[in-house]
């Protein structure tokens, strides 16, 4: 897999975009795209096959790590393993926030416990 952040030569810019663009509501993010891309750690996956998978992007709210993520239909188990291979590149607890029951399941298919209604958690080390 090919992990890509936006000061890549090859960074995929306009298909992140256009991905973010039609998922923005469904994830529950106000922010327009560029403001993501300079206020968060920023990731797009690409498979072995040059598939474009989907973006993940890490921020700090309230002294925790967050993660919010958007991906193409079908990329489920694509998706875990990228929940998977980040939240190696990290040293601490990471939280996540979702009320959409597909993102739910890829959660704790990645080793998120919940913790709310809505409140996920993949505590370092487990």
């Amino acid at each position: 897999m090919k992990v890509l952040i936006p000061l890549d030569r090859d960074f995929n810019y306009f298909e992140s975009k256009s991905l973010y663009t039609k998922y923005q509501k469904l994830i529950g993010d106000i922010e327009d795209f560029d403001k993501i891309l300079s206020s968060t750690l920023f990731y797009s996956f690409i498979s072995n096959e040059n598939k474009f998978i989907g973006c993940l992007y890490f921020y700090k709210n309230g002294g925790r790590l967050f993660v919010n993520g958007f991906s193409n239909r079908n990329c489920h188990l694509q998706n875990i393993e990228c929940l998977n291979m980040a939240e190696k590149w990290f040293d601490c607890d990471i939280w996540a926030r979702t009320k959409h029951k597909t993102a739910k399941f890829c959660l704790t298919r990645a080793g998120f416990k919940k913790v709310d209604t809505e409140l996920y958690v993949k505590k370092k080390g487990e």
